[in-house]
């Protein structure tokens, strides 16, 4: 029997490391920041995705991302946020009028400031943030309030900020919106979000919402879990090197 004050389960124990912070336990929290005070937070928006992908997509993407990362490597994983920036926001014709659920920077950028400054006072070493939404504004309004944060609190604590092809770019998947790489990567995460038969069939039939290379042609799961691996890897590799600089 397990007793309050005593660590996290060890590995290879009956039931798997719980990382999700809202599902924690204090005893598991404790004994998780004595041993790895990092937490990941993921980001992303409700947007259209194609007719083959979940509309969270990119905060989905981002928060299996970071589970794996914490399973791993050791840490807490974050609810994840959907108030992302976008600047445009219709969906698909055949929909009608819809459009993304998305916030404005000020509030994004509101959002962000805080929740870094929180992860601070939480006792956090380093924060990792990664957002599977990476229009150019997203990924920098979060490193700008995360360095803004950095330098209020005196580096006390380390925050990495970045969208999640940033650590993989020389494997070529450097972003793309419901594509080769984010159908690839969600059939390697979670596919039972997937639904390639919703695409047309023929090739030469146009796919709304898909920026970058067919995912009809181009995308499989081999695809998916190759570059889940690197990113999981060297994300998570990073995470404890800053942890390591933090505790010097």
């Amino acid at each position: 029997m397990e007793h309050a004050g005593e660590g996290i389960p060890a590995e290879g124990a009956n039931r798997p490391q719980k990382v999700r912070y809202e599902e924690l336990l204090p005893y598991e929290w404790a004994a998780i920041m004595r041993q790895t005070p990092v937490v990941y937070w993921p980001l992303g928006l409700i947007e259209w995705h194609g007719e083959h992908l979940a509309i969270g997509n990119d905060a989905v993407k981002a928060d299996a991302l970071c589970v794996r990362i914490a399973e791993r490597f050791g840490g807490i994983v974050y609810p994840p946020s959907y108030f992302g920036y976008e600047r445009s926001t219709p969906w698909a014709p055949a929909y009608g009028v819809n459009r993304n659920i998305h916030v404005d920077e000020d509030l994004f950028r509101r959002i962000a400031r805080r929740t870094f400054r929180e992860f601070d006072k939480a006792g956090f070493k380093v924060a990792v943030a990664i957002t599977g939404h990476y229009p150019r504004e997203q990924p920098t309004f979060l490193k700008e309030e995360a360095e803004a944060v950095m330098r209020s609190t005196h580096g006390r604590i380390k925050i990495w900020a970045l969208a999640d092809y940033e650590p993989v770019t020389d494997l070529d998947y450097t972003g793309d919106h419901a594509a080769k790489w984010e159908t690839s990567i969600l059939m390697a995460l979670r596919p039972d979000l997937v639904e390639m038969d919703r695409l047309p069939a023929s090739l030469d039939e146009p796919l709304w919402g898909v920026g970058g290379l067919d995912p009809r042609v181009h995308a499989t799961p081999e695809v998916g879990h190759q570059i889940v691996e690197a990113i999981v890897t060297r994300i998570g590799t990073r995470s404890m090197e800053l942890l390591a600089e933090s505790s010097a």
